[in-house]
């Protein structure tokens, strides 16, 4: 695992499983840089820049944003020395091209990613979860037609992710359904 200096870690999970919440954790306990690809796609958007268009398109319909554009964004924090000190990844990689590109990119700045964890929680607590998200902050990316899709997306092109990087680092699977701080716990737990 990891020395005591530095944590480099990516967390998984589809929409609505906690990921955003445990990494926001993980930043403060482990003082690691949080990486959150749909948190830099939303900003983009909101800046209307012509990036933040572009995303925007693909956000509203569920879709992935092209591999270029996200690995060119995770290479740029990754490269700050904000994330000198490790970081988690949330929401990258997405898809295995995506995977192959972080170990590249890792490769190239000589550090290794010490883990990858899933927050599993069934598709029924997670469209739940996601309605009620949508009236709580008032997404336009979690609406029935988007979250369905986005769950769909997430089964057919992430979990394989998980499959290519368990070949090279430590996958551990923990019960997202439980409450935060148990969650929290057992993140810690397989951080080590």
């Amino acid at each position: 695992m990891a020395d005591s200096a530095r944590y480099n870690l990516a967390l998984f999970g589809p929409a609505g499983s906690g990921k955003g919440t445990q990494a926001e954790f993980l930043k403060s306990k482990l003082g690691v840089e949080h990486i959150a690809t749909g948190e830099m796609l939303r900003e983009e958007r909101a800046r209307g820049t012509d990036l933040g268009q572009t995303v925007g398109t693909y956000l509203a319909a569920g879709r992935l944003v092209p591999d270029e554009v996200i690995v060119a964004m995770i290479r740029h924090r990754l490269e700050a020395p904000q994330a000198d000190a490790g970081f988690v990844l949330d929401g990258f990689p997405r898809t295995v091209a995506q995977a192959r590109a972080l170990r590249d990119v890792l490769g190239n700045l000589d550090r290794p990613l010490d883990l990858a964890m899933v927050l599993e929680v069934p598709t029924e607590e997670l469209i739940k979860r996601l309605s009620n998200r949508a009236k709580v902050e008032d997404r336009d990316d979690d609406t029935p037609e988007v979250i369905e899709e986005r769950l769909r997306v997430y089964h057919d092109q992430t979990e394989p992710v998980l499959d290519y990087l368990a070949d090279f680092v430590q996958v551990a699977r923990i019960d997202g359904t439980k409450q935060v701080d148990e969650v929290s716990r057992e993140i810690l737990q397989a951080v080590g």
